[in-house]
């Protein structure tokens, strides 16, 4: 016998369909400087990821952050992490994301750690719509 479940969220977004992701908008807080920046909804990565020059319109002193090595299918990737305001919609949250030590990274990646970790998510691809509440809200 199958038990429902029901879930509530405070927001919806509908995004663009892109065979390359689940694109989502988001801001990026540091030093009172606020940069608002396109991401991917990625499950599997870790961590937020962003590129270099993101983290250079943010002022923020890259290569002083903590370092970290990431590794993918197109081999690794040098990044350094930093104490920011992430804003998707309504919802902030204070995250560690990291910026890629080189510039050039295509595209920005929401993570496990720093993003998703702090949310409920739900998403229905066939609509193109994304669910999202703050986690214990």
């Amino acid at each position: 016998m199958k038990t429902m479940k029901q879930l509530t969220f405070d927001q919806e977004h509908h995004y663009k369909d892109d065979d390359e992701g689940i694109p989502i908008e988001v801001g990026l807080t540091y030093g009172g400087i606020t940069v608002e920046v396109q991401a991917k909804v990625d499950t599997g990565s870790a961590v937020c990821l962003f590129s270099h020059e993101i983290g250079l319109k943010l002022s923020i002193p890259i290569e002083q952050g903590i370092p970290i090595r990431l590794g993918g299918l197109t081999g690794s990737l040098d990044a350094f992490g930093h104490e920011i305001t992430l804003q998707t919609g309504d919802i902030a949250i204070q995250s560690m994301v990291y910026f890629a030590k080189h510039q050039g990274l295509q595209r920005n990646l929401l993570g496990r750690r720093g993003w998703l970790r702090n949310l409920k998510l739900a998403v229905i691809d066939y609509d193109n719509l994304l669910y999202l509440s703050e986690y214990g809200s």
